[in-house]
């Protein structure tokens, strides 16, 4: 009897001190996230209000704020989520310091160019381990779409979107040159002078006034252009396997910068040519390589009768310019709360599922589910161009990418603008990059 009750005691002990070690190591790391008990937005039963930051003004800042309170009204018992707009230029700077102040929003929005950088900084946790909670499944995305947002094999950004570099043209221009298919779309021949005949006869037969292409001679759009042209070339990113060699200056990069810059130096499109967007809008221009993100302006502009297409494959395979904004769940300095992070998982995943409302902004969703949807089906001319998110291929990963792209777009001003020829053009462009890489 005497032996029982020791070793009853002895058994006790232990398990009296098995529950207090348990209870330590679940509370010990105040960084660690506990899951939710079921897969309900909030495991709780109480009401949880979530930060969301975004960058959207605009147009697409009317959208986004119109689908927050959707999921409001849907979720009014369960879910509150405050957006707050931060001002384009300084977002990634007032997130950056936020999440170092320990003031980080439950939610937030970058761009897949961004993330590498964001990621190397501490400043986005990954998401592997909420998706389920919440029944999401990565497989429901765009796998091109997707892929950017993957760093060592974790998922740290749930898709929104993508939005390529495609091709606007102008229906009745073309329609009265007798340039447009069946389909309503321009007849452009293969290859480099395929595209450069179209634009000719445009530039000959069009009446006085209109423009047969706009491109503006310097910025984003130009290197858009290239890096389309790159890729369809069969270009191999911009850096070599140390992410420190610029390695743009190759075959494919030099062919891809004279074909744009020969659309400058033989006049088919004119230099310095202010306001490209506002012309086509005026029906005074008869191609517009340009962001989906101007379908919803172009939709808006009454009378305007145009169409929308990939960016044309004009070298060997097709290829165009591309970047997506994603949900990010930032670092929380505190630790994250696991209803929050639910809640935010939740808010995501309903805006990526019901992003054919996104779209209306002309984005290309990222989510199958968003695409299959009959509310995507029915919007005019996303299925036209819907291609070109397949097509389009991501700038290559690197934590100083937007400076480094900065210094390349301003070499290419100089090319296009008849300054220095090609060879040195992107000669600078690769001396100027690598003094970022390096540093």
């Amino acid at each position: 009897m005497k032996r029982f009750k020791i070793c009853a005691i002895t058994v006790c002990v232990i398990l009296l001190s098995t529950l207090i070690l348990s209870a330590c190591s679940s509370t010990g790391n105040n960084k660690s996230v506990s899951e939710p008990k079921s897969s309900d937005p909030v495991a709780s039963g109480e009401k949880v209000t979530i930060t969301y930051w975004n960058l959207f003004g605009g147009g697409d800042g009317v959208i986004m704020n119109e689908m927050v309170k959707k999921f409001n009204d849907e979720y009014k018992d369960q879910i509150e989520v405050k957006a707050l707009t931060q001002d384009w230029g300084q977002f990634y700077t007032k997130l950056q310091t936020a999440v170092a102040g320990g003031n980080a929003p439950d939610l937030a929005i970058s761009h897949t160019s961004k993330l590498s950088e964001l990621v190397s900084l501490g400043i986005v946790e990954p998401m592997d381990a909420y998706s389920e909670s919440i029944g999401l499944e990565w497989n429901d995305f765009n796998e091109n779409i997707l892929s950017a947002s993957i760093f060592d094999g974790k998922h740290y950004a749930m898709p929104l979107d993508a939005h390529p570099l495609i091709l606007y043209y102008n229906k009745k221009i073309l329609r009265d040159l007798n340039l447009l298919d069946e389909n309503d779309q321009p007849q452009i021949e293969p290859g480099p002078e395929g595209f450069t005949s179209f634009i000719q006869k445009i530039k000959e037969s069009a009446p006085s006034g209109i423009e047969a292409m706009l491109i503006p001679s310097d910025g984003e759009d130009p290197y858009r252009v290239w890096w389309a042209l790159y890729n369809q070339l069969g270009g191999q990113g911009l850096f070599d396997e140390s992410g420190k060699k610029v390695t743009l200056n190759n075959e494919q990069g030099k062919k891809a910068a004279e074909f744009v810059s020969s659309l400058f130096s033989s006049g088919l499109v004119k230099k310095n040519f202010p306001k490209v967007g506002e012309t086509f809008q005026a029906g005074k221009g008869a191609l517009l390589p340009t962001g989906v993100w101007f379908t919803s302006t172009l939709e808006a502009t009454k009378g305007l009768e145009f169409g929308a297409i990939p960016f044309p494959q004009i070298f060997d395979k097709p290829a165009t310019w591309v970047d997506s904004h994603n949900f990010i769940l930032p670092m929380q300095k505190k630790g994250a709360d696991a209803n929050k992070v639910n809640a935010a998982m939740t808010f995501a995943k309903y805006v990526t599922d019901h992003a054919a409302m996104w779209s209306k902004a002309g984005h290309i969703p990222a989510s199958k589910v968003a695409v299959e949807s009959e509310e995507f089906k029915k919007l005019p001319l996303r299925q036209d161009y819907l291609q070109a998110g397949n097509d389009g291929v991501y700038l290559p990963n690197s934590p100083k990418l937007w400076p480094v792209k900065d210094q390349l777009v301003q070499a290419l001003n100089t090319i296009w603008s008849g300054k220095v020829p090609v060879d040195k053009g992107l000669e600078a462009a690769v001396q100027s990059m690598e003094k970022i890489l390096t540093r």
